[in-house]
C-alpha cells in the first residue's frame, strides 16, 4: 500500500424507547430513522491513488430491541420466550436458530407473465447456517393494474444441515400483482449485540455473536469482560447486522471502480486486528472487486465479500480511477450511545465516526474516560492516556490530502466535576448577529407564580437579569391543584379552602421562552398553569451553569438558530466559566442557537495549543488510533452523546 500517506452531535438520543415498558420488541415492527451519508472521493490513478478513510455512520435495521432474560454461562445470554397461541406449552424465542453467526446467502426472484414469483435464483448458498433461515419478500409496491387482486409471495429455504448452506427454495405462495421482481432477503450473516440500556454502566458496549438458538446468543467476549456483571436481568439491548465488504459496498454492482485486473480497480484496505499486526504497511490488507465479487489483491482466488467491518471500525479506500466519486451509504441513523474498542499498547486501529454527522473529539471522548496516569491499574490502563508530550500520549490521526495529521490530549480540563451549560437567544446585534447580552448561564430562586384564568403565568424572581427571548428551565415547583375556575380542589375534584388543595408538581416545570420581562418578573410564553404556587424555596429557574473544575479556557460552538459564523471562547476563573469572549457575532440568528461547550485539551502537531485545535471527524469518515499507553490493554472506550450533557 505504501503509507496511506464534531461539528456537534445534533441527532437526538431518544432515550431509546425505554423501552416499551421494558417488554420484548421485535425491531422490525419499529419505525427507525433513515440516514444517508455522502462522502467525496477524489480521483487518483494506479500509480498515485487518492486515500480516504471511510466509515458508514449508519447501520442496518436491527432485528431485535428489548430486554434480555439474563446471563446464562460461558458467554451466553438468554432472552424471554413467548407461548404459541395454538400450543401454550410451546415457547419460542425471538430468533431463528443457528443463523446469526453465518455467512449470509443471497438470491434473486423471477416473475412470470402474471406478476407472480415463479422461481428464485440462488446467487450464493451461504455458509455456516446451523439452522434453516427464513426468507422474506416485500409485498407488491406498485400492484399490476391488470390484476384485480394482489398479495405477497412466501418462500421457504431448503437447507442442508451437513453442508450448513442453502440448497434451494420452496415457493409456498407465488403472490400476484408484482410489476418487478421483488428483493429477496435471506436471514443470516454476522450480527452483534449492543447494550442500549441507559441505566447500565456498560451502555454502548457491543459484542459479536458467535452462534445462537431461538432464545440464547453466544457472544464473542474477546476482552474477557465479566458478562455476568454486565448482563443483568432486563438489561435492554439491540441486535443488529455487522457490515461486510459486500453488504456495505455492494456484492455484484458497486459504487467503486471494479475490474478483473486488480491494478485497475479501486482498493479497500482493512486493518488487521491488533494481535496480527507487525507495525508496517502489511498490517493494511487490500481488497478489490473483480466485477463479480470482492477478492484479496494479494490472493485473487480468495473471496472476501463476507469480510466483516466492525461497528466501531473504518476502512481506507484507495481511489485508483481518475474520476471523482460521491460515495453514498444508506441505512439507519444510530439513536443510542456507542463505543470504540481500544487496542493494546503499540497497536493501532482504524476507528469510525459512528454518527451520520461531523463530530469533535471533545464531544464524544468524555473526561471520565481520559487519564493522565500511565500506571497499570485497571482504572488507568483501560482509559485514553493524556500527556503534555505527544510521544507519551495516545494519538489519533486523520487522513487528508497532505497526509496524516496527528492529535493528542494534553490533560487540560480533566478536573471538570460539573460541565458548564450556556444558553443563547436570537441575535440582538446588527443583521441578527449575536452580542454578549444574548448569552446566559444564570440561575435563581422563584418567589411566586400567578395562576391566571387566561394568559401566561407571571414568575417573580428578584434581580434575575434576564432579557426577553431566553429559554429557561424551571424545576422544583409545586402547587395546589385548581379547577377551571382557579379554585383549589382535592384528589376527588371537590372544591376546598385555599391551602387545602391537592399538592402536585406544577406544570411550569420544564423549558419555556420568557416574554414581558421586568426587573423582578417575567412571563412564561404559552404556559398553562393548573395549580396555585406553593412556596417552599425549592423552585428554581436556570439558563445554564458556569460549571466546576475547569483549569483552562474553553471553545464554544454556536449551532443552529438560522445563523452562521459566530465564534466565542469561555473564560475560566476559579474553575468556573465566568464570562464569554465573543470574537465574532455572526449573522442571521433569528431564533435561539445551541451553545456547545468543548472541554478542549486536544492539540495538533504544528498548530499550537487547545482549545482551538479540536479534531473534527467528518461524517462518513474515521481516524487512525495509535495506542501509546505503556500499560494500555484492550478495552472499551464509551463515547458520549448529546444526551449526556
Amino acid at each position: 500500500m505504501g503509507s496511506p500517506a464534531k461539528g456537534f452531535i445534533l441527532y437526538a438520543f431518544l432515550g431509546m424507547l425505554m423501552l416499551c415498558s421494558r417488554s420484548q420488541v421485535l425491531a422490525s415492527n419499529l419505525s427507525e430513522p433513515m440516514g444517508v451519508v455522502n462522502l467525496n472521493l477524489a480521483g487518483g490513478s494506479p500509480e498515485a491513488p487518492s486515500f480516504t478513510i471511510v466509515s458508514p455512520g449508519i447501520h442496518g435495521s436491527c432485528i431485535f430491541r428489548g430486554p434480555i432474560e439474563g446471563f446464562v454461562s460461558d458467554n451466553n445470554v438468554s432472552f424471554y420466550r413467548t407461548s404459541e397461541l395454538a400450543n401454550p406449552a410451546n415457547r419460542r424465542g425471538p430468533f431463528s436458530s443457528g443463523v446469526l453467526g453465518s455467512i449470509q446467502g443471497r438470491a434473486s426472484s423471477i416473475l412470470d407473465e402474471n406478476g407472480s414469483v415463479s422461481n428464485l435464483n440462488l446467487l450464493f448458498a451461504g455458509n455456516e447456517y446451523r439452522g434453516r433461515p427464513r426468507i422474506s419478500l416485500p409485498p407488491p409496491s406498485n400492484p399490476n393494474n391488470s390484476a384485480t387482486v394482489y398479495r405477497s409471495a412466501t418462500v421457504e429455504a431448503e437447507w442442508n444441515s451437513s453442508l450448513r448452506s442453502i440448497t434451494g427454495f420452496s415457493i409456498l405462495e407465488k403472490g400476484i400483482g408484482y410489476d418487478q421482481p421483488p428483493a429477496v432477503h435471506i436471514e443470516g450473516g454476522p450480527h452483534y449485540l449492543k447494550i442500549i440500556d441507559t441505566e447500565s454502566n456498560y451502555t454502548g458496549y457491543s459484542f459479536h455473536i458467535n452462534s445462537n438458538s431461538d432464545y440464547v446468543l453466544e457472544l464473542n467476549n474477546s476482552l474477557n469482560l465479566p458478562l455476568g456483571s454486565i448482563f443483568l436481568k432486563d438489561t435492554v439491548v439491540e441486535v443488529m447486522p455487522v457490515w461486510t465488504l459486500g453488504s456495505l459496498f455492494g456484492y455484484t454492482e458497486i459504487q467503486l471502480q471494479s475490474d478483473a485486473n486488480a491494478s485497475r480497480a479501486d482498493w479497500v484496505y482493512l486493518l488487521k486486528t491488533s494481535p496480527n499486526q507487525v507495525g508496517d504497511s502489511s498490517d493494511y490488507v487490500a481488497h478489490f472487486h473483480n466485477g463479480t465479487e470482492w477478492k484479496l489483491v494479494n490472493s485473487p482466488n480468495d473471496s472476501t465479500s463476507h469480510y466483516k467491518i466492525s461497528p466501531d471500525e473504518s476502512v481506507i479506500i484507495a481511489r485508483r480511477s481518475e474520476a471523482n466519486k460521491i460515495l453514498t451509504f444508506n441505512g439507519i441513523s444510530p439513536l443510542t450511545p456507542t463505543a470504540w474498542h481500544l487496542p493494546e499498547f503499540n497497536r493501532t486501529k482504524l476507528v469510525s465516526n459512528p454518527f451520520p454527522t461531523s463530530i469533535k473529539l471533545s464531544d464524544i471522548i468524555g473526561n471520565e474516560t481520559i487519564t493522565d496516569d500511565n500506571s497499570s491499574a485497571e482504572e488507568n490502563s483501560t482509559r485514553w492516556l493524556a500527556h503534555k508530550e505527544q510521544d507519551l500520549a495516545d494519538n489519533i490521526q486523520i487522513l487528508n490530502s497532505s497526509g496524516w495529521s496527528t492529535y493528542w490530549h494534553d490533560g487540560t480540563n480533566l478536573t471538570i466535576t460539573k460541565p458548564a451549560v450556556i444558553s443563547a437567544k436570537a441575535g440582538s446585534g446588527i443583521g441578527g448577529g449575536l452580542t454578549m447580552r444574548d448569552f446566559s448561564m444564570a440561575s435563581g430562586t422563584i418567589q411566586s407564580v400567578t395562576n391566571p384564568p387566561s394568559g401566561n403565568p407571571v414568575i417573580t424572581a428578584q434581580d434575575h437579569g434576564l432579557e426577553p427571548g431566553f429559554w429557561i428551565k424551571i424545576s422544583g415547583a409545586k402547587g395546589r391543584l385548581t379547577n377551571d375556575a382557579k379554585v383549589q380542589i382535592n384528589s376527588l375534584g371537590e372544591e376546598v379552602d385555599s391551602g387545602e388543595g391537592m399538592l402536585i408538581n406544577s406544570s411550569i416545570n420544564g423549558r419555556w421562552e420568557i416574554i414581558n420581562v421586568s426587573t423582578d418578573s417575567f412571563e412564561l410564553n404559552h404556559c398553562l398553569v393548573e395549580s396555585d404556587f406553593e412556596e417552599n424555596g425549592l423552585a428554581k429557574w436556570t439558563t445554564g451553569d458556569p460549571g466546576e473544575g475547569y483549569d483552562a479556557n474553553v471553545s464554544l460552538s454556536i449551532l443552529g438558530g438560522g445563523g452562521q459564523g459566530a465564534r466565542a471562547v469561555g473564560i475560566v476563573e476559579g474553575g468556573r466559566i465566568t464570562s464569554i469572549s465573543l470574537t465574532y457575532g455572526g449573522l442571521f440568528y433569528t431564533s435561539p442557537p445551541t451553545v456547545v461547550v468543548h472541554p478542549g485539551g486536544w492539540n495538533s502537531l504544528g498548530r499550537g495549543e487547545a482549545p482551538i485545535n479540536d479534531l473534527l471527524i467528518p461524517a462518513g469518515s474515521g481516524a487512525l488510533l495509535i495506542r501509546k499507553h505503556p500499560n494500555g490493554i484492550k478495552s472499551t472506550l464509551p463515547l458520549r452523546s448529546i444526551s449526556q450533557d
